[in-house]
């Protein structure tokens, strides 16, 4: 009984001490900079989002938050690179609904799971995405497009930021729900696409409203509709897919910050409590609807459901448009 009564106490204060050091852990995080990995090139959406984060971040925290663009692989690159990291919570992740939703069906030998190799911190925003025509097209509406594609099976096209991305899933399950025969051209980046469609050379693209909005405001592209549930303030004129003629279509792009799998829970919960008041500043808010996004907040079971749910949505729209790769 003795021995019995010793071996318990002294697991009893192994695990106090573990639960000190937890404790003293997160008492002193962070002792040193930041970096916050966004996953794709700078000058994306996802980039200004993640700077308008790194900066409040680091004046939050009292100490620099780097942002580290490591663009590729439909955001897959940077994404795997976050889920090696140590887990100490010094290495962020800018998540999107590509890198934590469509990825994982689109590429057969993804190298990370987006739920289980990632401690959920929070939903940072979310971003519709617009339909853009180039102005030399002779179509004014969704339905005028369609049948402009339909009579022309396999020559249009559609453009995209990246395979996997959600402006890419857009356009491929519009294709294959409207049976347009159009072929995906992804660029390694939105800015390559624009001046792509500009020059006529893409005949439509799904991408986020903001970088498109003074080309289309100038008549250098014509927007047909919004893929979100309601329409855009800054495009009251452009009807939701809905509206110009093809219900169940709403897709927006989200984004969320990840720490790697097994960060410790105090830091993790030190993070989320503060970017979740960083989210609520009338700084931040203003700042990101003038980039487009609609700020969100939550909790980080929100994010995961959010995630579960978007996996299983996004799986069937990929079997139903073919874009999965094939493995390699």
């Amino acid at each position: 009984m003795r021995r019995r009564s010793l071996i318990l106490l002294a697991a009893a204060a192994a695990f106090g001490l573990a639960a000190s050091g937890d404790g003293v852990q997160a008492q002193t995080y962070p002792s040193k900079p930041l970096t916050l990995v966004v996953p794709f090139p700078a000058g994306s959406t996802t980039d200004l989002v993640g700077r308008i984060l790194a900066s409040k971040l680091s004046d939050a925290l009292g100490q620099q938050v780097i942002v580290e663009n490591r663009g590729g692989a439909g955001g897959g690159i940077g994404t795997e690179a976050v889920a090696r990291a140590a887990p100490d919570g010094y290495t962020l992740l800018l998540g999107t609904i590509g890198t934590h939703a469509i990825n994982v069906s689109v590429y057969p030998n993804l190298n990370y799971d987006p739920i289980a190799d990632f401690t959920p911190i929070i939903q940072f925003g979310t971003a519709p995405n617009v339909l853009v025509v180039p102005p030399s097209l002779p179509v004014k509406s969704l339905r005028e497009l369609i049948d402009y594609a339909k009579a022309r099976p396999g020559e249009t096209n559609f453009g995209s930021s990246g395979i996997g991305t959600s402006n890419h899933l857009s356009g491929a399950l519009f294709s294959a729900r409207e049976d347009l025969k159009s072929t995906h051209v992804p660029y390694r980046g939105g800015a390559q696409a624009i001046t792509d469609l500009l020059r006529g050379e893409i005949t439509f693209m799904f991408y986020h409203y903001l970088p498109l909005l003074g080309h289309i405001r100038e008549g250098k592209l014509r927007a047909l509709a919004v893929t979100g549930a309601k329409r855009i303030d800054a495009l009251p004129d452009v009807p939701t897919m809905a509206q110009a003629g093809i219900s169940d279509f709403v897709v927006s792009a989200w984004f969320g910050v990840y720490t790697p799998a097994k960060t410790p829970p105090e830091i993790a919960k030190k993070l989320h409590s503060t970017i979740s008041k960083i989210i609520d500043t009338p700084e931040v808010r203003e700042s990101l609807i003038a980039q487009g996004i609609d700020p969100e907040n939550g909790t980080p079971d929100d994010l995961v459901a959010l995630m579960k749910s978007e996996i299983a949505r996004w799986a069937k729209a990929v079997e139903m448009s073919g874009a999965r790769l094939p493995a390699k």
